[in-house]
């Protein structure tokens, strides 16, 4: 029987923890979501100062930027693995699946679009199509049109 702390459970969900926080790039997504929610709180006469919504914000913010940088991981799985900047990521090092990558990432987009338009309602108190729509657009601009356009010369 092996007894080792490689062996042990904590062990494997902290690698699990550490492997997420990469695939999201939690310093890169932080500091984006950041710079959002002090926009949002200098819109002149728009915003109160509500804790749960700016903490809401936060979160829905960091689910839809960590989605799109999962995305960018799992799209750029090959090339990544090739470079000694981004060959430890763990989608090309091969710790984490491309299909685990993508199912996080739909999750997370779909729960962030989703909060941003259930939280921060519309001008007649009903789901706001415009805030969920343009989180979606920016996730989609990011993984889909500025991730494959970094490989054109």
């Amino acid at each position: 029987m092996v007894n080792s702390v490689e062996t042990s459970a904590s062990f494997s969900l902290a690698s699990k923890v550490k492997d997420y926080f990469q695939l999201i790039k939690f310093t890169l997504s932080f500091t984006v979501v950041f710079s959002c929610v002090i926009c949002y709180l200098l819109a002149p006469n728009i915003v109160s100062y509500d804790w749960p919504m700016i903490l809401i914000l936060f979160f829905a913010g960091m689910l839809i930027c960590g989605s799109a940088n999962a995305i960018n991981q799992a799209v750029e799985k090959d090339t990544d693995a090739m470079m000694k900047r981004t060959a430890k990521r763990p989608v090309a090092s091969g710790r984490m699946s491309q299909q685990e990558a993508f199912l996080f990432a739909t999750i997370a987009g779909a729960i962030g679009v989703f909060m941003m338009g259930w939280f921060f309602k519309g001008d007649d108190n009903s789901f706001n199509w415009n805030a969920a729509l343009l989180s979606a657009l920016s996730l989609f601009l990011y993984a889909f049109i500025y991730t494959p356009l970094k490989k054109v010369n």
